[in-house]
């Protein structure tokens, strides 16, 4: 029998009651079943039952998660593709207009499309990935050979960065502080942290519940909000100095949360939910579908 990761407390606010929220399927590779739970207290998200981080890698090693098998067969995975080189260019433009220095370190580099991007604008770049199949299509793609996580938690990278980032990779880590102990460490003292996260607060979520795609049991163990997100990392020594959206997730959440449902409604309802959620992110942000929380240490 496989081990599970148990969560028995809250790493926002350390209850230990929770209650069941729904039952999420992991729709992209084992079609299993796993727990959504809330806390009663701060009300944080979090998948209970997951495979602990030493069996999860079959959950990852499959053509239908394209950020490690850079699989482009399929509609869905094309526009992602699509989507991915336009946000490269909104990710470059919000990372100058955040911070001057040019010495970056991407936490979860998957294949490297970031890597080699802002590399080519100038930037001194370094990867960290779990992943050795995504390492090797970093390696060979691009020439950029990104370090394993225990390199970073042990703190064996040199010197200091002006930027990390991480996106959509938070969601996945076992071990939060052990990473936000490394960021202290390697953060530059004018530096920024940028995580971007799926934030459940949003109308896509709404609309599709348990079928909303960025939920993506069990590879997403923590399911952040802004509030809950705010309390976390104030606790660990940083302050969120402003929130950022991600534009284009909603459209794509939409269009995947609707593939997960039975009588598939594809065009033009996916774009419709998407633009009913792009519009309410714009009014409310803090109920937008994704979300880039800008850090800076606070001691």
């Amino acid at each position: 029998m496989s081990q599970r990761f148990h969560i028995s407390e809250c790493p926002v606010c350390t209850a230990s009651e929770f209650r069941l929220l729904m039952k999420a399927e992991d729709h992209l590779v084992s079609h299993e079943l796993f727990h959504i739970l809330e806390c009663t207290q701060c009300a944080f998200r979090f998948t209970q039952g997951a495979p602990v981080e030493e069996e999860i890698g079959p959950y990852y090693d499959d053509d239908a998660y394209v950020e490690h098998s850079d699989s482009q067969s399929g509609l869905i995975f094309k526009l992602y593709h699509k989507a991915r080189s336009i946000m490269l260019s909104f990710k470059f433009r919000m990372i100058k207009n955040v911070n001057n220095g040019n010495r970056l370190l991407d936490v979860g580099s998957a294949s490297g499309y970031f890597l080699e991007y802002m590399q080519g604008k100038g930037y001194e770049v370094d990867g960290v990935e779990i992943s050795d199949k995504a390492r090797e299509l970093c390696k060979s793609r691009t020439g950029i050979e990104a370090h394993l996580p225990v390199s970073l938690i042990n703190q064996d990278l040199k010197g200091k960065y002006d930027i990390i980032s991480l996106w959509h990779v938070l969601e996945h880590v076992y071990t939060m502080d052990d990473y936000f102990e490394a960021f202290s460490h390697y953060l530059a003292e004018e530096g920024v942290l940028l995580i971007a996260m799926p934030n459940h607060r949003c109308l896509d979520e709404t609309y599709y519940g348990k079928h909303w795609c960025a939920y993506d049991v069990p590879r997403h163990l923590w399911h952040f909000e802004p509030k809950t997100f705010k309390l976390f990392a104030a606790k660990r020594g940083f302050k969120v100095s402003s929130i950022k959206r991600l534009p284009l997730d909603p459209f794509y959440n939409a269009m995947v949360s609707a593939s997960y449902k039975k009588g598939f409604k594809f065009l033009p309802w996916t774009i419709y939910i998407g633009t009913l959620s792009f519009i309410n992110g714009l009014f409310i942000k803090k109920k937008s579908s994704s979300l880039v929380y800008i850090l800076k240490k606070t001691i």
